[in-house]
């Protein structure tokens, strides 16, 4: 244990950091599109997780990239993370997370700036975001490809899991449809005036009592 460097370490643990994030990512994603959690969560909460749960995700990435920078022994160079294929390490192991990066980078800017873009922005967001289930695949063939812990039985255990999970929920997002927004029924009361009390004139009035 002694003879492993710190990076090393610190390069698997934000790995499977990274990738646990992302998979939580997705979820809360799709728990939103498909409203499976009913009233447990508003859309607004479930909102604010996506998107922190995403900024935890791109910092552990950030940890990682960097980590493998100044890691001693695998000796990685910002171009041989940025270009796909040219890792001095397990290159089509390494491109394949630097694909995920790609993916990942673009949604979540658009994401944090779509408000300001208007409808068009909010168009442009929901076709770009499908982009972000790409991402996943790629993240995990990295893990299980790249990953020194990746075929510990724990491991296993996670990506069986995190995958029979994501099925479902692609499945709930395709097959149950979200629920429709209904407009609250305004409620009109019409208050009728009574009606006006005739009154009779003088000249009846005498005739009356006479």
């Amino acid at each position: 244990m002694n003879d492993i460097a710190w990076t090393w370490l610190l390069i698997r643990a934000s790995g499977v950091t990274a990738w646990a994030l992302l998979t939580v990512v997705v979820f809360w994603g799709l728990f939103l599109r498909t409203r499976l959690l009913g009233t447990k969560a508003t859309p607004v909460a479930l909102l604010h997780m996506h998107r922190w749960v995403g900024s935890l995700a791109l910092l552990a990435l950030a940890v990682h990239i960097g980590t493998l920078l100044i890691d001693p022994v695998v000796s990685f160079s910002v171009s041989q993370i940025l270009i796909p294929g040219t890792a001095p390490w397990q290159p089509f192991a390494t491109a394949l997370g630097t694909i995920a990066l790609y993916l990942m980078i673009p949604v979540s800017i658009i994401g944090r700036i779509r408000t300001k873009l208007g409808k068009k922005g909010n168009a442009f967001f929901k076709r770009s975001h499908l982009i972000a289930y790409f991402a996943w695949p790629f993240a995990t063939a990295h893990y299980i490809f790249a990953g020194t812990d990746a075929m510990a039985e724990w491991s296993i255990g996670l990506i069986i899991a995190a995958s029979t999970t994501l099925i479902f929920l692609l499945l709930a997002r395709g097959f149950v449809p979200p629920p429709s927004r209904r407009r609250p029924s305004t409620l009109i009361t019409v208050v009728q005036s009574p009606k006006p009390v005739e009154t009779a004139s003088e000249p009846d009035r005498v005739r009356a009592l006479t």
